[in-house]
C-alpha cells in the first residue's frame, strides 16, 4: 500500500454520523489487511464523514448515503459506487480508477484534479460538477448528465461520450483546455470552449470544435 494513502482509525478525521457507517468502517480497521481488502459499506448512511486520504481500494458503496462526504486524496480505485448519493461529495484529488459510478446522483460535487481513468458513469447526473484537470482518460460516459459542469482542463483522451440513443448530455459545459484526443461518441451542446465561458457552440460547429481538438469521431445530436 502506498505511503501516500492511510488505512487506520485514528487517520479518520470525522466519522459519520451513523452508528451502523461508523460500525462498517470500524470493523474494516479492525479486519487483517488484506484478509478484508475492501470495506463493504453499500445502502449505509455515511453522512457527516471525512474520510480523506483513506486507502478505499474496491470499497463496495454502491447505493450508499454520501452527500457531502469528504473524500479529498482518497484511494477509491477499483470502488463500486453505482447509484450511490454523492450530491456535494468532495473528491478533488482521489484516485478513482476503474470505479464504477453508474447511475450515481453527483450533483455539484466536486471532482477537481481527480484521477476517473476508465471510470464507468453511465447514467450519472453530475450537473454542475466540478471536473476541472481531471483525469477521465477510456471513461465511459453513455447518458450522463453534465449539465453546467466545469470540464476546464480535463483529459477526455479515448473516453467515450455515449452513442446517438443514449448521449453524453454537455449543455452548458465548460470545456475550455479540454484534452480530447481520440474521443468518439454521441454529446448534446452547446457547450462553452473558450476562457471566460462566453462562448458557446452547438451543431455542426461543435462538431468541428471536437475534431479539432483530436477526437475520433464525435457527434452532436442535440
Amino acid at each position: 500500500m502506498s505511503s501516500k494513502y492511510r488505512r487506520s482509525s485514528a487517520d479518520v478525521a470525522r466519522w459519520p454520523d451513523n452508528p451502523d457507517a461508523r460500525e462498517a468502517l470500524q470493523e474494516w480497521f479492525a479486519a487483517d489487511f488484506p484478509t478484508a481488502a475492501y470495506l463493504s459499506g453499500d445502502f449505509l448512511d455515511f453522512r457527516g464523514a471525512d474520510l480523506s486520504r483513506l486507502d478505499l481500494t474496491g470499497a463496495y458503496l454502491a447505493n450508499a448515503h454520501l452527500v457531502g462526504v469528504r473524500f479529498e486524496e482518497a484511494n477509491l480505485s477499483d470502488a463500486t459506487l453505482n447509484n450511490a448519493e454523492l450530491q456535494g461529495a468532495d473528491f478533488s484529488f482521489a484516485d478513482l480508477a476503474k470505479a464504477e459510478m453508474v447511475g450515481c446522483s453527483a450533483v455539484q460535487a466536486r471532482f477537481r484534479s481527480a484521477r476517473l481513468f476508465s471510470v464507468q458513469l453511465d447514467e450519472a447526473i453530475l450537473h454542475g460538477a466540478d471536473l476541472s484537470h481531471a483525469v477521465l482518460n477510456s471513461a465511459k460516459l453513455y447518458k450522463t448528465d453534465l449539465r453546467d459542469a466545469n470540464l476546464e482542463f480535463a483529459s477526455l483522451r479515448w473516453c467515450t461520450l455515449g452513442g446517438t440513443t443514449m448521449p453524453a448530455v454537455l449543455s452548458g459545459a465548460k470545456m475550455y483546455g479540454c484534452q480530447l484526443e481520440g474521443a468518439k461518441g454521441a454529446v448534446v451542446g452547446p457547450v462553452f470552449v473558450d476562457e471566460g465561458a462566453t462562448r458557446s457552440l452547438a451543431g455542426a460547429e461543435l462538431e468541428a470544435w471536437f475534431s479539432a481538438q483530436g477526437a475520433e469521431s464525435v457527434q452532436v445530436v442535440g
